[in-house]
């Protein structure tokens, strides 16, 4: 089993200005390769520190891949440190700098001159094409090596990476993974429900791993192991499961909504258009969500066509109100369905509701129903994600 680091670059990684999500996405990428990752690194911009980082890890690892530090400000030091971790002098690429003048030029401006530390390169590197942005990457193969160096934004390196993987020749090995996304069921119970199925090593492992919309029970490991396993395992979650692998729940409710030639209105007040902006972010949105509307304050909720008296004897924060809210949305847009959303975002009590309680509504042709939701959250913007996440798992479920 070869070995493979990963080192993330930048002083806002150690002081929490940015979260590193970029090491966990390549590490899941290198999944299908028989390399171990024993190790992760955050290094500052600190010319001496990533030297050393660079250095030890390319004497001990068959990979290295560093994210970030590509940039042309002076405390952009990747490039200097891959050079002098491996002994070689950087040289201009003429004809990088030209294209790095061509791109200023097409937007009407003059490349500064802090610009052209992007076209230096050490001669054992290969640049990689960056399509989205003015940091091209670097590959290094030697002595049966690789080191990959990345921009840190995201949407530049992800293209960049997709491209280079296959080519950098890794030793494969025989995976497979099955990620079963369940919403309502919690880590622990989770475990408990597995039993004996729970697995943290060996030729198969099981995982629980908890997000925004909900958490994931991962198997992982060799094909045929893995398929068996899933198997056994997907009958103990039960409706939990409201997608697998790569599925989302903006885009399932989405399309489930178009399968069914029918349309979604929302109405939402706790989570202030968090809800609205996860569909619309799917492409194609348009054909099934009509359109939402945000009614936050209690002087917005009383222009609502809802009768005063479910305010007066439930509260606007209740399963009732939440029903009237979707009935209300239905009407409003001519949807088939309405869905809204009430409860408690914090960081305050409201009408007696602690912070986290959530009720969602779901209005349609066959009648209307609510859920409620205790969800955690140790931010109000944490809470408000969870609770869009949490109405589209209720749609999605309500859909099937």
């Amino acid at each position: 089993m070869f070995l493979a680091e990963i080192i993330g670059v930048g002083d806002e990684l150690l002081y929490g200005e940015t979260v590193d999500t970029n090491t966990a996405e390549i590490a899941v990428s290198l999944q299908p390769y028989a390399l171990e990752i024993r190790r992760t690194l955050r290094v500052a911009d600190h010319l001496e520190a990533l030297t050393e980082a660079v250095r030890e890890a390319w004497q001990k690892a068959r990979l290295v891949v560093l994210s970030g530090g590509l940039g042309p400000t002076p405390d952009d030091i990747t490039r200097e440190a891959i050079a002098a971790a491996l002994g070689e002098t950087m040289e201009l690429d003429p004809q990088v700098l030209a294209w790095l003048e061509g791109i200023f030029a097409d937007r009407g401006w003059k490349m500064p001159e802090t610009n052209r530390k992007q076209a230096l390169k050490i001669p054992s590197a290969t640049w990689i094409a960056n399509p989205r942005g003015t940091a091209p990457g670097w590959w290094v193969h030697r002595e049966d090596k690789d080191l990959v160096a990345l921009p840190g934004p995201p949407a530049e390196w992800r293209p960049m990476w997709a491209e280079l993987l296959p080519r950098l020749g890794l030793p494969a090995k025989p995976y497979r993974q099955v990620a079963f996304k369940t919403f309502g069921l919690g880590e622990s119970r989770i475990v408990e429900l597995l039993g004996g199925l729970f697995r943290r090593n060996g030729a198969v492992e099981v995982g629980t791993y908890a997000k925004m919309d909900g958490v994931a029970v991962v198997v992982r490991g060799e094909p045929g192991p893995v398929e068996a396993l899933a198997a056994q395992i997907r009958p103990l979650l039960g409706e939990a499961v409201w997608g697998q692998d790569s599925d989302t729940l903006p885009a399932l409710a989405l399309q489930r909504l178009d399968d069914q030639k029918i349309t979604l209105a929302t109405l939402e007040s706790m989570t202030g258009g968090v809800l609205g902006a996860l569909l619309t972010g799917v492409p194609g949105a348009s054909r099934s969500y009509l359109g939402g509307l945000v009614s936050y304050s209690p002087l917005a909720k009383s222009q609502l066509p809802i009768p005063l008296e479910v305010a007066a004897q439930h509260g606007m924060v209740s399963a009732a109100f939440a029903e009237a809210m979707a009935v209300a949305a239905r009407s409003l847009l001519g949807a088939t369905y309405g869905l809204a959303t009430t409860g408690v975002a914090g960081p305050e009590t409201l009408e007696g509701q602690p912070v986290g309680t959530l009720f969602v509504g779901l209005a349609g042709p066959e009648g209307v129903r609510s859920r409620h939701f205790r969800l955690p959250g140790a931010s109000r913007e944490m809470i408000r994600q969870r609770a869009a996440h949490a109405a589209l798992a209720f749609l999605v479920g309500e859909l099937r």
